[in-house]
């Protein structure tokens, strides 16, 4: 857990929630290292069709996505998450893709008003998923049952967040036993359940584990992107440069964890994933979808129409590079990559 308040980066006392957007949205977060796919390179093709018969649609836990991308989880329970998640099921909902909700569990404790995370009157048809911390299986099954219900989600995303909970000021120092109370869980749980590192790579011990269960699918989250190392430094006043480097880049997540997964789970890669050219090189890996938060960050704080405008910008650079490989879909890019030299 993240202690209730700490001093924010301009000086005076917030809502932690509050101080780690504030720090996205003032200072330089993302990690020193790169995402790794700087090394990759496209493969020229032909595109023998007509463009108007290029599908950037997705089916994803049983819903269709107009475009194959993730608001993956940013906040909730602060004081400026109303309106940054408002911005981003609106444009959800217009752009057709995928949103998650930030950590529930202040609204579930009791600790935070829940109606930065009721946003099924503004996003009635999107893929909405519930957020909690994988720790918190604990809880039982119902905490979690709760967590999806209570806002009308689709499913639920469980955070795998170890080195981000050793270096919060209150973090979590106890992950025993918790893999075997979800193994339990899953058996008879009515909504899906997928796996989410955040920003450090998902390790592959997690994945293999995952490949033997229900769970339906797994975000790497690399490294290359946010860094929480960093985040937690600058609002906790501490030096954690040393620890900014740990981690596995987001092209190696995703080629390992492609190489274990089912064929019926979902490989969803982020981490540092920033233009149309970066979801490309994703699909080329075998991701079925791509996840950012930052950048969703930075457009929802403006409002709905920057998201949408952020997002079809995406669309027009993904379009470009399949219309380059001779991929109608998203899917046709896979493989069609070279290491550069």
């Amino acid at each position: 857990m993240i202690e209730e308040k700490v001093e924010g980066v301009l000086g005076h006392f917030v809502p932690a929630k509050d101080a780690h957007i504030q720090a996205c949205l003032s200072q330089r977060v993302e990690s020193m290292r790169s995402n790794g796919f700087e090394t990759i390179e496209i493969r020229p093709g032909f595109p023998n069709f007509r463009r108007r018969e290029m599908d950037m649609s997705c089916d994803l836990l049983g819903k269709t996505l107009a475009f194959p991308l993730l608001v993956s989880p940013i906040t909730g329970g602060g004081r400026l998450s109303r309106k940054i998640n408002v911005n981003l099921a609106v444009a959800a909902e217009e752009l057709g893709i995928a949103m998650a909700v930030g950590s529930q569990r202040p609204m579930l404790e009791g600790r935070a008003s829940a109606d930065s995370y009721m946003l099924r009157e503004f996003s009635p048809t999107i893929l909405l998923l519930a957020n909690l911390g994988l720790v918190h299986v604990r809880l039982g099954r119902d905490y979690l049952l709760k967590a999806v219900e209570s806002i009308g989600a689709d499913g639920i995303i469980l955070y795998v967040n170890p080195l981000h909970e050793i270096l919060q000021a209150d973090g979590e120092e106890d992950f025993s036993g918790v893999l075997d109370m979800l193994g339990g869980i899953l058996i008879d749980f009515p909504y899906p359940v997928l796996l989410k590192e955040v920003g450090f790579g998902m390790a592959q011990s997690i994945v293999e584990w995952a490949a033997g269960q229900k769970i339906r699918g797994i975000d790497v989250a690399g490294l290359g992107g946010t860094n929480w190392a960093r985040i937690e430094g600058i609002v906790q006043k501490k030096d954690h440069t040393l620890f900014e480097e740990l981690g596995t880049q987001t092209r190696d997540a995703v080629v390992s964890a492609r190489s274990v997964l089912r064929a019926d789970q979902e490989l969803i890669a982020s981490g540092g994933i920033r233009t149309g050219v970066d979801m490309a090189k994703a699909f080329g890996l075998g991701a079925s979808i791509v996840g950012m938060a930052l950048p969703f960050l930075s457009w929802a704080a403006k409002s709905a129409e920057e998201v949408i405008s952020g997002v079809n910008r995406l669309r027009e650079e993904l379009e470009v590079v399949m219309w380059f490989s001779g991929s109608r879909t998203p899917k046709e890019l896979y493989k069609k990559l070279a290491v550069a030299p």
